[in-house]
């Protein structure tokens, strides 16, 4: 009698720890999840009917199974966070070209535009930190970049006077920037007189960005050097980049 007493206690400490809450399964449930908690039912029957045996390999298929899903889930959250990483590198260097940083800063832009590629090859070969890391680097080599200033002309020719300007249009993307001690985040973003002057518009920058994240779900998973586009808040027009040396009527104000 002892080895089915075995068996039956070796089964009930099994099954009540994969009973216990598994967060990284719930956030991706997969087949091998499903699978080992159909085999656990079986088990369970099968014990309460008195099959040891069938009882205990049914459990280790299950147990089996369990390690799969972990595997699954590791692999999945590497994936999410490393394509979310080639997403930001992919805008800088958007960025850059829009910038002509390809001529101003060839040699960083040339730096990026390689790391870039070489890290979606990496991503479909699935080297997910190899991925990581040359989106990393693209990141890094533009990390200083800026629009240069285009020298006037020596001897422009004589203008008629020129009407006063309207006002300068607020910016249509943001750069995610590293303000310390305070960080960016869709919260302070909203609450830039150039933003929405409001803090509570924040939903509205994150529905339109939440695809950059690593994690669409966590608005929070932020991070410098994402550029963020502007939603109009009511029918404002925006365009361009938003410069730290423009001086932009606040949003609200007339």
């Amino acid at each position: 009698m002892k080895t089915p007493i075995l068996v039956f206690a070796g089964l009930a400490l099994f099954l009540g720890a994969v009973a216990m809450p598994l967060p990284a399964q719930s956030r991706l449930a997969n087949q091998y999840y499903h699978k080992a908690q159909d085999l656990l039912v079986q088990s369970q029957k099968t014990l309460d009917e008195g099959d040891y045996d069938s009882a205990v390999g049914l459990s280790a298929q299950a147990r089996d199974n369990l390690a799969k899903s972990d595997e699954y889930v590791a692999t999945m959250t590497q994936f999410y966070r490393a394509n979310g990483y080639l997403t930001i590198a992919k805008n800088r260097v958007e960025y850059a070209k829009s910038i002509d940083a390809d001529k101003n800063f060839k040699n960083a832009y040339t730096t990026a535009v390689t790391a870039v590629a070489g890290a979606k090859t990496a991503l479909d070969g699935k080297d997910y930190p190899k991925s990581i890391d040359l989106s990393k680097s693209a990141i890094a080599a533009l990390a200083n970049i800026a629009p240069v200033a285009k020298a006037p002309p020596k001897e422009p020719p004589a203008q008629p006077a020129a009407q006063p300007a309207g006002p300068l249009a607020l910016p249509q993307y943001y750069t995610v920037r590293l303000i310390l001690p305070l960080r960016d985040c869709f919260w302070r973003i909203a609450a830039y007189p150039f933003v929405y002057n409001n803090p509570w518009k924040w939903r509205l920058l994150y529905n339109a960005n939440k695809d950059l994240l690593g994690d669409p779900k966590n608005p929070d998973l932020i991070e410098p050097g994402m550029r963020f586009l502007i939603p109009a808040l009511d029918n404002e027009p925006r365009e361009g980049d938003y410069d730290p040396q423009a001086e932009y009527t606040p949003i609200g104000t007339k």
